[in-house]
């Protein structure tokens, strides 16, 4: 079987997935983001030159300089002011929280099997596994760090998973739909990162278990 740059591109973002679950790094988690950012963007490009479709180029700029520039840089921007490095409080250790995601990653592979391809396509499992990889990764982000800027890394890779599963099952949505959604994802992640800064400013943590045990 033949693996194509296209494909090697899409599993190397659900590698980069798999290095998050196992850093407790914030800033490391951020940079494992901004690659995988980055390469969703190239596969969006490598598709846009193989279909010929002009409108997915400027769809691949908006999400390496949106989601790979901007919003990296903003939630770093918000980890100098809280001044807090790494997830200490994990629900589950780093080593198992990796292992875990790579059986997800098994798992989603052995899920997608004998799913018909696209329209013009060989084959869709390879960015259907990739894509529900991404999703699962980054539900094991938001459901094993405790941390609130972690459980943000979280959802932004469960975007990449919806997204990337958009561009390979479908070449994506149109156009104003993307910018649409990518707008509404930075404008998510700043107010997050603002509650992030407000919460750590009156509580003194942006622990989420301990938010859960306040009372009136």
């Amino acid at each position: 079987m033949i693996v194509s740059p296209f494909e090697m591109i899409l599993v190397g973002a659900a590698v980069t997935a798999i290095l998050m679950a196992g850093s407790m790094h914030l800033r490391a988690n951020l940079t494992f983001y901004a690659m995988q950012t980055f390469l969703i963007g190239l596969a969006t490009a490598i598709t846009a030159h193989m279909h010929a479709e002009a409108g997915l180029y400027l769809v691949a700029v908006a999400i390496a300089s949106i989601k790979g520039l901007a919003i990296p840089f903003f939630l770093n921007w918000t980890i100098n002011r809280i001044k807090i490095n790494t997830d200490t409080g994990m629900i589950i250790t780093a080593p198992l929280a990796m292992h875990l995601s790579i059986v997800l990653l098994g798992l989603s592979y052995l899920f997608v099997q004998g799913l018909p391809a696209a329209a013009g396509e060989l084959r869709s499992w390879p960015g259907a596994t990739v894509a529900i990889s991404l999703v699962l990764t980054g539900l094991v982000l938001m459901l094993t760090r405790r941390v609130a800027i972690s459980q943000i890394i979280g959802f932004l890779v469960i975007e990449n998973g919806i997204y990337v599963f958009a561009l390979t099952q479908t070449r994506g949505m149109p156009m104003i739909v993307e910018m649409g959604v990518l707008l509404d994802v930075l404008v998510g992640v700043m107010i997050a990162g603002l509650l992030v800064f407000k919460i750590q400013r009156s509580f003194e943590h942006i622990d989420v278990t301990q938010l859960a045990e306040l009372r009136d």
